[in-house]
């Protein structure tokens, strides 16, 4: 009963401190239907434009470096975006402050382009109020799929049958 327990635990999405939904809240809610239009400093260097990979989905993977669930999401979904080079993956980090999730990406080691949203804009963008939280965009970039938290016995099953929608 215990393993149950600790499992179903590690694989619930986790809420966001009180401090980052604050900055949640504050943050401007697009227009209905509106065509993504993200622009997120990344940690490799320079600025990730969503409009740079129009044409193609794109997928959003929000996480933070105190996330236990997004600790088995990120390396995970590094192997599904190898796996699915046709649709453009972005891990967003939300921490406010990026020593912690530096110290996240060494201790994790995932390959994937990581931005950084520390004020929340995008989280408060898609009301995004738990960890990890991943959207997906059509070609687009229109809001196709959602879904919070994150089951390693499920993966990305539910993703996988999003796909076919977002490459319409």
């Amino acid at each position: 009963m215990w393993t149950w327990l600790v499992a179903a635990a590690w694989a619930a999405p986790e809420m966001i401190p009180e401090d980052v939904f604050r900055a949640v809240l504050e943050a401007a809610k697009p227009e209905e239907g509106a065509v993504l239009d993200v622009q997120l400093p990344l940690r490799e260097g320079g600025t990730f434009v969503s409009s740079d990979a129009r044409g193609k989905p794109l997928l959003l993977a929000f996480w933070a470096s105190w996330c236990g669930p997004c600790r088995a999401e990120l390396p995970a979904l590094a192997v599904w975006a190898k796996e699915h080079p046709d649709v453009t993956v972005l891990a967003v980090n939300v921490d406010r402050d990026r020593a912690p999730a530096e110290r996240f990406i060494k201790g994790v080691s995932f390959e994937l382009p990581t931005a950084f949203d520390p004020d929340g804009h995008q989280l408060g963008s898609f009301g995004v109020e738990s960890m990890p939280t991943t959207l997906l965009f059509d070609r687009q970039h229109r809001l196709s799929w959602r879904h919070t938290g994150y089951s390693a016995q499920r993966g990305f099953t539910e993703l996988d049958a999003a796909l076919p929608g977002a490459m319409r």
